[in-house]
């Protein structure tokens, strides 16, 4: 069978007829009238000739997207499933036919942008005036593909934001931004997606149109609702069809009775009052018309609306009653997630979550009368939390108390860049301060997490590779809703040349970011008592705005609801983070499992006074029994200075017997080396002939470490051990 080959030049010659008539200059409102179609494989539910009048509230937003329009940027913040993809749709269409020029659509998710590009595909075969525009697909050539469309005088892509190569390789005309609200806050670190969008129709200058549409979601973080702000902020008025007065369609006005046999619109008009019924809703529409709220940047045009517009046949007002109120009863019960839906999808508000959350006000005012640097009474136990941002360390150091009741004992910044190996060293000072406890005992920081994600992570392995031994180690968040605040096992990073990992190298810990948050907003209400957290009056303002800069909101990410926690655009949230950082250092000690038994130890340790003193008030020290070779203790020397009383051994090797020298500091040193081991192979947790022994245990008996060895070096050089006694406290030596 022969095939017939293409007749260049017959196709040349209807190319150029065709060029010889003059395009419509049409409003795209009068173009979608008069040739846009919806196809039936689309599965819409209308489908056949389009016709604005079914949804009047459409019209002016596309003859603002007119290209003689004058304005340069459009904004539809309304409710789901309304006009916003259409709209999109009937201009996409209208631009091809009428001002070709490159077109770039851009979509939150890959997934969305295959079934937006199928639909735009399915228009084009249904318009004729289109599809001769556009390229035939074909397999051996990418004119027209699932995210490429050829047409002449320019080309559309279909693409998502997520990816900032997107945002970069092309200069284009239109651009179309959807759901713009689920887009990444910030792509590939190279800055607003919005505004990476916005430059590739620099060129064009006056000529360049966008197109942003979405439904909004959490007050502060919502960009549709940012630029619907800068916008003249457009509402729909229509008339009541009683007194003739416009007015917006508010949903506070919307009346239903218990078993929703009667919904009505309330008129806002005093003097009138009428109960408007749904059936006068289509009269007005076709009635209504936009009207500009505020003055705007004049260059952007804002359009609002919300379901109560939604035509007869679509969304019933029945329907959106009901579905309040079951948002309000799942409420009543501490849900809100149903209202949040609720508010953004059906109402077009953005959801203000901090009317549920402590403000930072109510933190600031609970600010108590000690100063930073001080261990207050309650705080047994200390953490830290270190944060790198690209010109300085920020520092929280925590007090952990019975019940993890915590007290902020440090709050401070290490400036300099985190490249810089002197940062890091000044940090390292921070980190061996001891603090003073209200007791007098100076207390050290047992944990220390470090964060790891940001542009510094080989430093930060370097910084923890090397300071194991005092419990510092690297962290990373994983926003992933039931992930446990702290994994089981730390993740090996590092990796030798045949490709194995290194076991006594750098070690990741991942945090479950949500769950952390969780807990740590559901306890900011506390004052005092377990979980309650204590500020020091010492504390900036900005510290409290940083504790609570984040909100959960419900989101729907690739068509599945998930729970998340987001920040506003302008906000810092490092104190939070910190917090996080701080709550997995006290689960790496296993303090979160601690019962009333280990609090008492720790308490008496620290209400001592001293780091060395026996526990026994009296002068009576009684002789404690010798522990086995190669047993971890938490023991330290007696009567010299003071340091981390929670690390404090509740008894004593039996070399260091009231009245007796002690072994060598050779032999100490060999004792300590061999629990230090145990601690390392056995886990994160030991028991030892009843004692149970943590990771808490191995910042004292690596200090333990470091002393007795300069002990044993100088014994070494005298040529005899050195002689200690212990005293009862309150005796001299």
């Amino acid at each position: 069978m022969q095939h017939p080959y293409a007749d260049g030049a017959a196709t040349y010659r209807a190319a150029y007829l065709r060029g010889l008539h003059l395009d419509p200059e049409l409003w795209i409102d009068q173009w979608a009238d008069e040739y846009q179609r919806i196809p039936k494989d689309t599965g819409a539910a209308e489908p056949g000739k389009y016709h604005t009048d079914r949804t009047p509230f459409a019209r002016e937003p596309m003859r603002c997207l007119s290209p003689l329009h004058p304005c340069k940027r459009v904004v539809t913040m309304v409710a789901s499933q309304m006009m916003k993809t259409q709209i999109a749709l009937n201009w996409i269409g209208g631009n091809i036919h009428m001002a070709p020029a490159n077109i770039l659509a851009l979509l939150p998710s890959e997934k969305l942008a295959r079934r937006v590009s199928s639909r735009i595909d399915k228009t084009i075969k249904a318009v004729p005036e289109l599809s001769n525009r556009v390229a035939k697909p074909r397999s051996r050539d990418a004119r027209n593909t699932l995210d490429t469309k050829e047409f002449e005088g320019g080309t559309l892509y279909c693409t998502t934001a997520g990816s900032a190569a997107n945002l970069a390789e092309l200069a284009a005309r239109y651009i179309y931004g959807d759901e713009i609200d689920r887009w990444d806050v910030d792509v590939d670190s190279e800055g607003d997606p919005i505004e990476l969008a916005e430059a590739r129709g620099t060129t064009f200058g006056r000529k360049a149109k966008f197109y942003f549409s979405s439904s909004p979601t959490i007050k502060g973080a919502s960009r549709i609702d940012d630029l619907y702000e800068q916008s003249d902020k457009r509402r729909y008025f229509v008339p009541c069809p009683h007194c003739g007065q416009h007015q917006v369609l508010d949903w506070a006005n919307l009346k239903w009775t218990d078993d929703y046999k009667r919904v009505d619109y309330l008129c806002s008009n005093a003097d009138c009052g009428a109960l408007i019924e749904e059936h006068h809703k289509t009269a007005m529409l076709l009635a209504g018309e936009w009207r500009a709220t505020a003055k705007g940047d004049g260059e952007t045009v804002g359009f609002h609306l919300n379901a109560l517009y939604s035509p007869l046949g679509w969304l019933s007002w029945q329907s959106l009653a009901k579905q309040y109120d079951k948002a309000k009863v799942a409420a009543d019960r501490g849900d809100n997630e149903p209202m949040q839906v609720f508010y953004n999808t059906r109402l077009a508000l953005v959801w203000d979550a901090a009317q549920e959350m402590t403000k930072a006000s109510e933190l600031k005012a609970r600010a108590e009368d000690y100063s930073l640097g001080t261990v207050p009474p309650g705080a047994l136990i200390l953490t830290a939390a270190v944060d790198v941002q690209h010109n300085r360390l920020e520092l929280l150091v925590i007090g952990w108390g019975e019940g993890l009741e915590r007290w902020v004992v440090d709050f401070a910044v290490v400036p300099g860049d985190p490249a810089d190996p002197r940062t890091w060293q000044a940090l390292d000072e921070q980190l061996k301060r001891r603090y003073r406890h209200m007791s007098g005992v100076e207390m050290a920081i047992c944990a220390t997490a470090i964060d790891s994600g940001g542009h510094h992570t080989d430093e930060v392995y370097q910084f923890t590779r090397l300071r194991r031994w005092r419990n510092v180690f690297a962290v990373k968040g994983a926003s992933k809703p039931g992930r446990p605040v702290l994994a089981q096992r730390p993740s090996k990073v590092d990796v030798k040349h045949n490709g194995q990992t290194e076991k006594q190298g750098a070690e990741l810990w991942i945090i479950g970011t949500d769950t952390a948050k969780d807990w740590i907003y559901n306890r900011y209400p506390f004052a005092d008592g377990p979980g309650a957290l204590h500020f020091s009056k010492d504390l900036p303002d900005e510290f409290y705005d940083q504790a609570v800069a984040e909100r959960k909101i419900t989101q729907y990410v690739k068509g599945y609801k998930r729970t998340v926690w987001v920040k506003g655009k302008a906000e810092r949230n490092e104190v939070l983070d910190l917090l996080v950082y701080n709550q997995a250092a006290a689960q790496f000690l296993g303090l979160h499992r601690y019962h009333e038994a280990e609090w008492s130890k720790l308490r008496g340790a620290v209400s001592q006074g001293s780091l060395f003193a026996h526990p026994a008030a009296s002068s009576n020290v009684t002789p404690c029994r010798r522990m086995p070779r190669r047993q971890p203790t938490r023991h330290t020397e007696a009567c010299t200075t003071t340091t981390n009383a929670p690390c404090l051994p509740q008894r004593l090797p039996e070399t260091m017997t009231r009245g007796r020298p002690m072994a060598s500091a050779q032999q100490r040193l060999d004792d300590v080396r061999a629990a230090i081991s145990d601690i390392l192979r056995l886990g994160q947790s030991i028991t030892k002939d009843g004692r149970r022994l943590d990771r808490a245990s191995l910042a004292s008996l690596r200090m333990l470490e470091d002393q007795y060895a300069a002990d044993a070096a100088r014994e070494s050089r005298a040529g005899q051990p050195r002689q200690i006694r212990l005293y009862s406290r309150g005796k001299g030596a």
